[in-house]
């Protein structure tokens, strides 16, 4: 299985180099390591690893965090993000990681993969609250201004990836809001309200900040702004609850638990990032700053969702959820 990897992504290209190489473990995968030939030569050249199971695709620079995505894909078109998503859609890679610019990781996933039928804008998704494994939150980022329908369709993924992820056959999906009753929230989520309830979405209602931690639903739907910032925040907490933990307690044996206080509040540590959803492949979001194991997850997280047949079961999800409004 060919994984492709942007190796300009990021702030460290060695930590992609060394993530593709550790994930090489795995006897099925290969990697095609997309990147600036002499740049992505220097570093393997330090390195030992199968050249027969790694390979370098050339490609023309990256995208910059400082560039505008949208533009800069369509400017760019030789550049390392357009070249993985180029080798997703042309069958030659069953997906790829990048931790560079994530607007145009998303901007290139959409513009090159294409789109499922019908869909306006991907997502972003995952679970990012290690104490609560079994809840995804989406958007994270994408959408800042989404519409209610855009929210039935983030939710509609949600549910694909909840069954995928964890074998849950009838996933229930709650609204975010500032409380739990019907009549809280503002104009998207009390619009978003009525069209959820209409569905065959297994709709809980609205749920609080404080659910995400207890497991109360398992798709927590959100706007994209909102969802960042509840991502960062829990990840800054975990964080600083962390570096308390080293400081105040010293002894040995308390290293475990210290050690799995930072990885459940890092979720998409063990996972390597969140995928794009709605896209036709599979694209996985990573952190700028993801370690070399952050990257080597990502590519694992890539074999698996695509012996799972992913993309198939959230497009058939995405079908099924919208033709029940449509019959209503």
């Amino acid at each position: 299985m060919k994984i492709a990897v942007d190796g300009m992504g990021g702030d460290s290209p060695e930590n992609n180099i060394d993530g593709a190489i550790n994930a090489l473990a795995d006897s099925q995968i290969e990697i095609l390591l997309v990147g600036e030939p002499k740049e992505l030569g220097r570093l393997l050249s330090e390195k030992n690893y199968d050249q027969e199971r790694l390979s370098i695709i050339p490609s023309e620079g990256a995208i910059l965090d400082t560039e505008q995505p949208a533009m800069a894909v369509k400017r760019k078109p030789n550049a390392s993000i357009n070249i993985c998503s180029g080798l997703v859609r042309k069958g030659i890679a069953k997906g790829f990681i990048s931790a560079g610019n994530s607007g145009a990781t998303f901007a290139s996933s959409a513009g090159v993969l294409g789109m499922f039928d019908g869909l306006t804008k991907p997502c972003v998704g995952g679970p990012i609250f290690g104490f609560s494994p079994e809840t995804l939150i989406l958007d994270l980022g994408l959408n800042v201004d989404p519409t209610p329908n855009q929210l039935i369709d983030f939710a509609a993924l949600g549910v694909s990836q909840v069954k995928t992820l964890y074998g849950i056959n009838n996933p229930n999906v709650g609204l975010l809001s500032n409380g739990s009753e019907s009549n809280k929230g503002n104009k998207l989520v009390k619009e978003s309200f009525k069209l959820f309830e209409k569905s065959s979405i297994n709709f809980y209602g609205n749920v609080e900040g404080h659910d995400i931690a207890t497991g109360k639903v398992n798709v927590i739907v959100c706007d994209g702004f909102t969802g960042n910032i509840i991502l960062k925040a829990v990840e800054g907490m975990g964080y600083a609850i962390n570096k308390f933990l080293e400081k105040n307690i010293t002894e040995n044996k308390y290293k475990d638990i210290i050690n799995k206080v930072s990885e459940n509040t890092n979720i998409m540590r063990e996972f390597g990032g969140g995928p794009v959803l709605g896209v036709k492949g599979i694209a996985i979001v990573a952190h700028g700053a993801s370690s070399s194991t952050a990257i080597s997850n990502g590519i694992k997280t890539i074999s698996w969702l695509s012996k799972k047949d992913y993309i198939n079961q959230l497009k058939k999800e995405l079908e099924e959820i919208r033709g029940s409004i449509n019959n209503d």
